[in-house]
């Protein structure tokens, strides 16, 4: 049984040797897969870009997220590709962000020792966070009472009055969004399978989250757990359940 939510925390970036075609030496390359938004890979000019992974073994891939750019300023785009034995073939069609909202896209699973990411743009380009790799699919999708990342604003806001109390304004300080992870009537065996790997991730880096990859493609975030994360408990004879808390950017 498999739903429409998927995960986006194995990066295989951080299991090869990394090159790219260009690169701004103080934007090496390395900030496009440490997981941070405050530093960013930058190449030194601009036109087709590649950064080439290569591989001790053979390992899969069937989607691809990226966040924290500014191609859509610039009309850029940006595809993986996987060598095939003899050419490089795309893993999907190049997609042109027209915002900077966080993209996870998924496709048809594909082995290789090369991968490499192909960014188009008539600018120099930044870009903080690239990651592909197996996406996690959970069993069931999210419950009644959840919410979603795009409404889970969180802001503060601080009002301006005269001192007769009139209105003279409000300043609102944007702090992301706050949802939750829901995992519920997971089976023994998935959460076995998949939860101890998907944790130790969790709890050191952020990761993507897109709670319905057909129905909504777009309401991807860019998240981390808000605190520590709750042990999974059994809820039925042979099933799991757990919510991790998150905090996250959706634009």
């Amino acid at each position: 049984m498999t739903s429409n939510v998927r995960i986006g925390y194995q990066n295989l970036l951080e299991l090869g040797t990394v090159v790219a075609s260009s690169e701004d030496a103080g934007f090496p390359v390395q900030n496009a897969y440490d997981w941070l938004t405050s530093d960013y890979f930058k190449p030194a000019a601009s036109g087709t870009i590649t950064l080439t992974l290569t591989l001790g073994a053979a390992k899969s891939a069937d989607y691809f997220a990226f966040y924290g750019h500014d191609l859509y300023a610039h009309g850029g785009t940006i595809k993986l590709q996987y060598w095939n034995g003899s050419a490089y073939v795309d893993c999907f069609a190049a997609i042109t962000p027209t915002d900077g909202a966080p993209r996870l896209v998924t496709f048809t699973a594909q082995t290789s020792t090369l991968f490499r990411v192909v960014i188009t743009c008539t600018s120099v380009f930044a870009i903080a966070v690239i990651s592909f790799g197996s996406a996690l699919s959970l069993e069931r999708g999210m419950y009644l009472n959840w919410t979603p990342p795009p409404f889970g604003r969180t802001t503060r806001l601080i009002n301006s009055q005269s001192e007769g109390g009139a209105f003279l304004g409000r300043s609102i300080i944007a702090k992301g969004v706050k949802s939750s992870l829901e995992v519920r009537a997971a089976s023994d065996t998935w959460m076995r399978s998949n939860w101890p790997a998907f944790v130790a991730h969790a709890e050191q880096k952020p990761f993507f989250f897109l709670p319905d990859n057909v129905g909504q493609p777009l309401e991807c975030v860019f998240c981390w757990a808000d605190q520590d994360i709750p042990a999974p408990a059994h809820v039925y004879y042979g099933y799991m359940g757990v919510t991790i808390p998150i905090r996250g950017l959706v634009e």
